[in-house]
């Protein structure tokens, strides 16, 4: 996390830009949590994270629009999955469209698969637009919202860790305070005898 933390923070919106335009649910969840932490624009995350996710689903329906022969649509139309996405595409489009990006494991394969189908081009960038929105103000809540919930829980944890710290140095005290009672006491009890 630290090493995608410090790519958001060098390279900013570009860095959340490619990373969801090639995939990326973390991306997005970890520039929410730098956002909570003021070190990035929530608003620019959530604005990177769309137009990183909508071209690049654009990208992957056009090859398969425009490209069924490429080779590389030709390896994820053979994957396990092709037959299940195609035929709930069949079943439910625009649902499908609207949804598929949330199911993890699917979101590059889906919109080739969209793209073979004859689902109109003008439609599908509507209702991806609408889908890529709102997946994108979603992980960018959900980041934002587990870095305050960290932060709380930090918070807690140093409160705890303040009275843990209290409560060892006053058993401390105590001991020492017991320890060097029994030491007077002994010597007192060495002199009598001497005394007497």
């Amino acid at each position: 996390m630290e090493t995608l933390a410090g790519f958001i923070t060098t390279y900013g919106p570009a860095a959340i830009f490619i990373g969801t335009f090639l995939e990326g649910e973390t991306i997005v969840v970890v520039a929410g949590f730098l956002s909570h932490q003021g070190i990035i624009n929530p608003i620019t995350v959530a604005a990177s994270a769309y137009m990183g996710t909508f071209f690049g689903d654009l990208l992957w329906f056009y090859l398969g629009r425009r490209h069924a022969q490429h080779p590389l649509v030709a390896r994820l139309t053979r994957r396990p999955l092709f037959n299940k996405i195609t035929s709930a595409i069949e079943a439910h489009p625009r649902k499908f469209i609207l949804t598929f990006r949330f199911i993890y494991g699917i979101r590059t394969i889906s919109p080739v698969a969209v793209g073979l189908t004859g689902i109109p081009a003008r439609e599908f960038m509507v209702l991806n637009g609408i889908a890529a929105a709102i997946w994108a103000a979603a992980f960018t809540a959900l980041g934002y919202v587990f870095g305050k919930t960290v932060e709380t829980l930090l918070g807690d944890i140093k409160a705890i860790e303040q009275q843990i710290l209290m409560a060892v140095g006053l058993g401390l005290a105590v001991f020492g305070i017991f320890h060097v009672a029994r030491r007077v006491q002994r010597h007192f009890r060495r002199r009598r005898p001497a005394e007497n």
